[in-house]
């Protein structure tokens, strides 16, 4: 059973959580709170909550009040109820939240924030990971424009001119774009200074990973924060060196894509830990030799999970701490990022035997 809070004062919400929860196989169970310290007041088992919606146009509440509804519900997607135009209430809501939706939410929407939430709960992770997790308080918010692309592109006949028409509205984005396209990274033998070239090159995937990345870093610079930009740098770089390595073992290309797609999303969770405080040199941050420890891994699913990324990515996300012998697309995808790693790590000749013959019979003899 998932539980579901609501701090609203607003019937309309109340009555779409409702029918939601009433009619998706008895699943969820709904708690509504007309204010913040009836819920802060209230028992309840605080690990239990798997999704938090907050009405911050109808319920008024501080600054450490909204802390305390977050530190409450540390496990749970986090949801602020609010009006486009209100910018202010977005932004300051942004280090507690992981997402913003209008009165107008749509019962699609819903769906999905439904979805993103069990996705969570039943996410594999170790006992403390998800204390780590639970413990972080500011995520990067995921870009508007990310957004409008990812709407646009749930139409399977959409016209490449509609798509380069959206990503064209940011220069930065455009310019940055252009540079990895005709960049060593992707491996294209000729080079390209049209938009409208590149996104037909890349693909919508390729298209949608790329800015997510080029939209937080820009957000990054904005804000001055030298040391993530340098990360996703090296997220960007480690991301080349694992798309490389499944060129040279023979993965044809709609492949190398998804191992550099996977390996981009991979890093975020650094983004993550370094904005909640951490430093390059903490343990979490660490690519380690074993799966033991890889923290940035989880929460980097975690995020790619609240921002609705496929169940697919997630998996090969977190499979790559260690040697998948299967033949699933995710399991592929996730090997290559793991003796990628081991690689960059000259831990490769320590493998156990055993483990060296997996390898090369799976096809990646001229790693080992």
């Amino acid at each position: 059973m998932y539980q579901v809070v609501a701090i609203t004062l607003d019937p309309a919400l109340l009555s779409l959580l409702k029918h939601y929860c009433q009619q998706d196989d008895q699943s969820w169970q709904l708690r509504s709170f007309p204010t913040v310290g009836s819920y802060l007041t209230a028992p309840r088992n605080d690990d239990a909550i798997d999704l938090l919606f907050f009405d911050a146009t109808g319920i008024i509440a501080g600054l450490e009040e909204k802390r305390l509804v977050c530190f409450m519900a540390p496990l749970a997607l986090r949801v602020v109820v609010t009006e486009p135009q209100h910018e202010d209430v977005i932004l300051n809501h942004l280090e507690h939240f992981h997402s913003f939706v209008g009165h107008d939410l749509s019962y699609d929407h819903l769906q999905q924030l439904f979805a993103n939430a069990a996705r969570l709960s039943m996410l594999p992770l170790q006992e403390s990971e998800r204390r780590l997790i639970g413990r972080l308080t500011e995520y990067p918010v995921f870009p508007s424009i990310c957004q409008e692309l990812r709407e646009l592109l749930k139409d399977p006949q959409v016209e490449l001119v509609r798509v380069t028409s959206l990503v064209s509205r940011d220069p930065l984005i455009v310019s940055r774009l252009l540079q990895l396209v005709n960049s060593p990274y992707m491996g294209f033998a000729s080079e390209t200074w049209s938009l409208h070239t590149a996104i037909n090159r890349l693909g919508f995937q390729m298209l949608q990973t790329l800015v997510l990345m080029l939209s937080i870093k820009a957000r990054q610079a904005e804000l001055g924060h030298a040391d993530h930009e340098s990360v996703l740098d090296a997220i960007l770089a480690d991301a080349g060196r694992c798309r490389q390595l499944a060129l040279s073992c023979g993965y044809p290309r709609t492949m190398q894509d998804q191992v550099f797609i996977t390996a981009i999303l991979s890093g975020f969770g650094k983004l993550v830990l370094l904005q909640n405080g951490f430093e390059l040199c903490d343990p979490a941050l660490q690519e380690q030799s074993s799966g033991e420890g890889l923290t940035y891994l989880a929460v980097s699913a975690f995020v790619m999970t609240l921002w609705g990324f496929e169940a697919e990515v997630v998996q090969a996300i977190l499979q790559q701490q260690q040697w998948q012998d299967g033949s699933a697309p995710s399991q592929k995808v996730s090997r290559c990022l793991y003796l990628a790693r081991l690689k960059k790590l000259q831990l490769l000749t320590a493998l156990p035997d055993a483990e060296k013959k997996q390898i090369r019979a799976a096809g990646f003899a001229s790693v080992i």
